[in-house]
C-alpha cells in the first residue's frame, strides 16, 4: 500500500515539529548559558600554549614538542587572535564549531526539510556540552566541522539540479562550490589525518555521482583537488619557511606513532566504544526506519552513512576511547537520523510510529544532556591558582626560567595563565615516564634530559598526574631514574602541594592533582 497524508496527520505535525524545534531550542540554550563560564582546561591549555609559543618566535614540531597536526594549531591560533586568549573567548569559540556544523546541517537538509538538519545540529551540539569542560573545542570537534561544511558545499552545489542532471547532461554543479568542498575536506586533514580517509570516500562518492549524471568527472575533479591542496600547500609552505617541515614527518613518525600504541583499550572494547550509547534512545527506535527507507540508495544517505562508518573507523584507529573521537560518528548518525525520521510525520504508514518513537527518545534526552552539561563543577582553579601564587613570588623574572614536568594538570595552563614562555619546547612528560619500555622512549628521555640540562631553569614544576591513568602519585617518577638523579643532584625540593577538592571536570568527580616545585641549588 502507498504511502498517503491524511488531513488529521498534517493537522498534528504542526505543533509536534514545532514541540521539537522548542525542547531542543530551549535545551541548547539552557546548557550554552549555564557552560559559559567553563574554564580552560584538559587538551585546550596545551595548544592554546603552542599559539602562545609561536608568537613568540618558536617552530612547531622543530623547537615545540607536540604531536598535533597543523591544522589545529592554524584554528587554534585564529580563534585566540580573533576573539581573545581568555575562556569566554574559548567558549565562544567553541560554540561557533558547533554553530558550523549546525549550520550545514540545516543547509544540506534545507530542499528536503531543514528540520531534520535542525535536529541533528541541536542533538549533536547536547551530546558535546555533556562530554564536559575537557571536550571544548577538541580536535575531532574542528574536523567534524570541516567535513560537515565541506558536504553543505558540495550538496548545495547541487542543488536544484539533482531531479534535472540525468535528463540535462549540460548541466554542471558549481566549480567554485566544488573548490569550496574541497578546501573543508583539505582543511579537516590538516586537523586530523584522519579526514584524509573521509576525503578519499567522498571523492569517490562524487565519483559515482558524476558517472550516474553523465557528468564530466575532470572539471569537477579539478575543481575539488585544487580546493584540497590549498590549505596543504599553505600549511608547507608555511613550515619550510620555520625549517619545521621535516621536524612535521619526524614527529607524526615518532612521537605520533608512539603515542597510538600508548593507553590502548581492547580492540573489542574499541569496536563497542565506537558507536556511542548515549545515542541508543534515538537510535534504536530509528532502525526500523533506516530499513524501511534504505537510505544507502540515494547519494546523500550514502554520504552520510559514509560518515558515520568512517567515524567509527577513525575512533577505533585512534586507539584512545576518549569520547570526543565519536564526534564525525555522532553528527553524521543524528543527522542521518533527522533525514530519515521528519519526512514521515506526514505520512500513514506503520513507520510514522517508529518515527514518533524517535522524536520522543530526543525530546527526553535532550533536555537530560543539558542538565549533566550544566552540572560540571567547573569552578575549581586551586592547582592553577596556588601554583601561580607560588611561581610569582620566585621573582619578577620567570621568562625561560620553569620547565613544567606534567600533562595537563595545570602547570602549563599556569604559564599560559601567566604569559610565561617555558624553559623549553617540551610540553608535556607523558612519554618519558610510561611503563611501557620503547626505543622511542629511550631517545625521548635523552633528548628532553639533554634539552632541560642545556637550557637550565631555574625552576622545575612536577606534578603526579599518570598519563593516560586517572593515578595520582609522585612514584611514577621512580620509572625514569636518570631524572630523579638529575633533580637530586641540581635542585632542592621547596614546595608540594594538594588541593583540597575533588576535581569536576568530568562525569564523576576525581581525586585533585598535586604538584612539587623545585628550585636549582646555587653553586
Amino acid at each position: 500500500m502507498p504511502e498517503t497524508s491524511h488531513p488529521a496527520i498534517s493537522r498534528l505535525q504542526r505543533p509536534l515539529r514545532a514541540l521539537v524545534v522548542l525542547v531542543l531550542s530551549a535545551s541548547v540554550l539552557w546548557a550554552a548559558i549555564g557552560t559559559i563560564h567553563w574554564p580552560i582546561v584538559g587538551d585546550a591549555p596545551l595548544l592554546h600554549y603552542v599559539a602562545f609559543l609561536i608568537d613568540h618566535g618558536k617552530a612547531p614540531y622543530r623547537q615545540i614538542i607536540e604531536m598535533d597536526a597543523p591544522g589545529t594549531y592554524a584554528l587554534e591560533w585564529t580563534a585566540i587572535h580573533l576573539l581573545g586568549p581568555g575562556p569566554l573567548a574559548w567558549r565562544f569559540a567553541d560554540f561557533l564549531l558547533i554553530a558550523a556544523c549546525w549550520l550545514s546541517m540545516v543547509s544540506i537538509t534545507w530542499q528536503e526539510d531543514w528540520l531534520a538538519g535542525f535536529f541533528g545540529g541541536a542533538m549533536f551540539a547536547l551530546i558535546h556540552f555533556r562530554d564536559g569542560p575537557t571536550h571544548t573545542g577538541q580536535r575531532d570537534l574542528m574536523m567534524t566541522a570541516m567535513l560537515l561544511l565541506g558536504c553543505a558545499a558540495l550538496f548545495y552545489a547541487f542543488r536544484n539540479k539533482s531531479t534535472k542532471l540525468p535528463t540535462d547532461p549540460g548541466t554542471t554543479p558549481s566549480p567554485y562550490l566544488l573548490t569550496l568542498f574541497g578546501l573543508f575536506l583539505g582543511m579537516a586533514t590538516i586537523v586530523k589525518p584522519s579526514g584524509l580517509f573521509f576525503a578519499a570516500a567522498f571523492a569517490v562518492l562524487l565519483w559515482t555521482h558524476l558517472h550516474k549524471l553523465a557528468q564530466p568527472k575532470l572539471p569537477a575533479f579539478t575543481a575539488a583537488i585544487l580546493g584540497f591542496l590549498i590549505p596543504l600547500a599553505i600549511t608547507a609552505a608555511y613550515l619550510q619557511h620555520e625549517h619545521a617541515l621535516a621536524a612535521l614527518f619526524t614527529t607524526m613518525h615518532g612521537l605520533a606513532a608512539y603515542h597510538a600504541s600508548l593507553g590502548r583499550p581492547s580492540m573489542l572494547a574499541l569496536i563497542i566504544g565506537s558507536f556511542p550509547s548515549v545515542l541508543l534512545a534515538v537510535a534504536i527506535p530509528a532502525l526500523p526506519v533506516f530499513f524501511a527507507k534504505k537510505p544507502w540508495q540515494t547519494w546523500q544517505g550514502q554520504f552520510l552513512l559514509a560518515g558515520v562508518f568512517l567515524g567509527c573507523a577513525s575512533y577505533i584507529l585512534q586507539g584512545k576511547g576518549f569520547p570526543y573521537h565519536r564526534y564525525p560518528t555522532e553528527a553524521f548518525l543524528l543527522l542521518l537520523i533527522g533525514t530519515l525520521i521528519f519526512p514521515l510525520l506526514q505520512r500513514t504508514a506503520w513507520v510514522r510510529n517508529f518515527a514518533l518513537l524517535t522524536i520522543l527518545g530526543a525530546l527526553f534526552l535532550a533536555p537530560v544532556s543539558a542538565s549533566i552539561a550544566r552540572h560540571f563543577d567547573w569552578h575549581d582553579q586551586e592547582f592553577n591558582r596556588s601554583l601561580a601564587s607560588n611561581l610569582t613570588a620566585l621573582g619578577p623574572n620567570l621568562q625561560n626560567q620553569i620547565q613544567c614536568f606534567d600533562n595537563t594538570a595545570g602547570c602549563i595552563n599556569t604559564l599560559y595563565n601567566l604569559q610565561i614562555v617555558q624553559a623549553t619546547g617540551y610540553l608535556y612528560d607523558c612519554y618519558a615516564f610510561q611503563s611501557k619500555p620503547s626505543p622511542y622512549q629511550d631517545r625521548y628521555r635523552q633528548d628532553f634530559l639533554a634539552t632541560v640540562q642545556q637550557a637550565a631553569p631555574r625552576i622545575l614544576v612536577v606534578t603526579d598526574q599518570d598519563c593516560f591513568t586517572m593515578n595520582r602519585s609522585f612514584t611514577r617518577l621512580d620509572r625514569w631514574p636518570q631524572f630523579l638523579t638529575f633533580v637530586a643532584q641540581n635542585y632542592t625540593l621547596t614546595t608540594q602541594y594538594t588541593p583540597p577538592h575533588t576535581i569536576g571536570w568530568w562525569r564523576h568527580p576525581s581525586p585533585p592533582f598535586s604538584y612539587r616545585i623545585y628550585l636549582r641549588k646555587t653553586k
